[in-house]
């Protein structure tokens, strides 16, 4: 019975200590501060991207060319509004589960959609691949059109 309850023990402890929290996400996007540059398909774009850390380090603002993404926490959830060229401003939030090294954001409402049927950002996907390189997926909505990616270097 005791090995039992060892085991029940270690394993809570494990899983206590994988689970990453809201604090340390949004450090993690904080930590992207600074200038990237960016590839499609392994051609460089003739854009950056650029994270800024501001409001009493309570937002982390992200720059995709002329786009606008703000990141925040809300409670214990982190979460971004994207405020996308297509005209819509898709809110996002980062998925409870997923992968080591992958902030994963899936939409959960949206404003300015003109119909349901209009394209929008569905999900965004950040992997990190190191401290200066990571992969940026976006799915649209309807599936049809697909997703970008992008690759990003720190400047």
């Amino acid at each position: 019975m005791l090995s039992k309850l060892c085991v029940l023990s270690i394993l809570i402890c494990g899983l206590s200590a994988a689970r990453v929290g809201p604090d340390a996400d949004f450090d993690r996007i904080k930590a992207l501060q600074g200038n990237w540059k960016i590839e499609a398909e392994g051609k460089p774009l003739g854009i950056e991207m650029s994270y800024d850390v501001g409001s009493k380090e309570s937002i982390v603002a992200e720059r995709f060319g002329k786009e606008l993404s703000i990141f925040y926490r809300n409670g214990q959830a982190v979460e971004m509004i994207h405020f996308c060229n297509v005209g819509n401003q898709p809110r996002l939030r980062l998925k409870d589960v997923r992968e080591p090294d992958v902030l994963d954001f899936e939409m959960f409402a949206i404003t300015n959609l003109c119909t349901p049927d209009t394209p929008h950002v569905q999900e965004i996907i950040y992997k990190m691949l190191d401290a200066n390189t990571m992969g940026l997926e976006i799915v649209w909505w309807p599936k049809t059109r697909g997703s970008e990616k992008y690759k990003l270097h720190r400047s």
